[in-house]
């Protein structure tokens, strides 16, 4: 499993899930001794994938109802004239490189943009496309790569967010259930209630208050600005061939 899948689609499936974990060992339940079994049967790997693909497909779902609402995707966005992230003399500088880096009929411009947006937004992703491809180098590109995983990790995390709270809300049920049939009322003097309600709400406020669209968009956009800062880097390998 590479870094990518590890961190930005793992992670946030695990997250969502090791409260079981951890109330089950709090409460005794042998948790050690099912993943022994699990692993001898040869199944840790399927699980990894599992996990892997589940994060994935729901920030995928997630991710163009998310690109619809702030307007398009931000790489293309960034590219666009109206858009003022990137300085203006920095962007029509990329824009030269690009129109010579991928051949089209037309090249953008304020006003082709204002009369024509889709053709433009057409272009900009044939561009992004282009550069995608051409900064698959990790570790040339390291700081790209990086931004891609923070932007992958927090999608897929929004996109399992309403699993991970059910899960909390739960476990969280069930905690204070086990311990009205123990005492025969809700008995918040337990310690082992107390640490399990504490393991379980700490992480459902990170659910609800930190996990949320904006917290998604700020590496998207900053994925995208390295994106567009890469294209001189993309650049020179051509003009040393000139």
């Amino acid at each position: 499993m590479n870094t990518y899948s590890l961190k930005a689609r793992v992670y946030p499936v695990i997250l969502s899930v090791i409260p079981v974990l951890v109330i089950g060992i709090l409460f005794s339940v042998n948790f050690k001794n099912y993943y022994q079994t699990i692993v001898g049967l040869g199944m840790s790997t399927v699980l990894f994938f599992l996990f892997s693909q589940l994060g994935r497909d729901r920030g995928k779902k997630l991710e163009s109802d998310l690109w619809i609402k702030w307007g398009g995707a931000p790489s293309t966005q960034v590219l666009r004239f109206r858009d003022n992230r990137i300085n203006s003399l920095i962007k029509s500088k990329c824009h030269l490189i690009m129109s010579n880096l991928v051949d089209s009929e037309l090249n953008p411009s304020p006003e082709l943009e204002e009369t024509s947006p889709e053709t433009c937004d057409e272009i900009y992703a044939a561009w992004v496309k282009f550069l995608i491809g051409k900064t698959r180098d990790t570790k040339k590109y390291n700081l790209l790569f990086t931004e891609n995983i923070n932007y992958g990790f927090r999608r897929n995390s929004l996109g399992l967010k309403p699993f991970a709270i059910s899960v909390l809300i739960l476990l969280i049920a069930g905690t204070t259930t086990l311990n009205y049939v123990k005492f025969e009322f809700v008995n918040l003097r337990d310690l082992d209630t107390l640490i399990a309600l504490g393991i379980l709400i700490l992480p459902l406020l990170y659910w609800v208050l930190i996990v949320n669209e904006t917290w998604v968009k700020i590496p998207a956009f900053a994925y995208a600005e390295r994106l567009i800062e890469s294209i001189e880097e993309v650049n020179a390998p051509q003009q040393a061939l000139k």
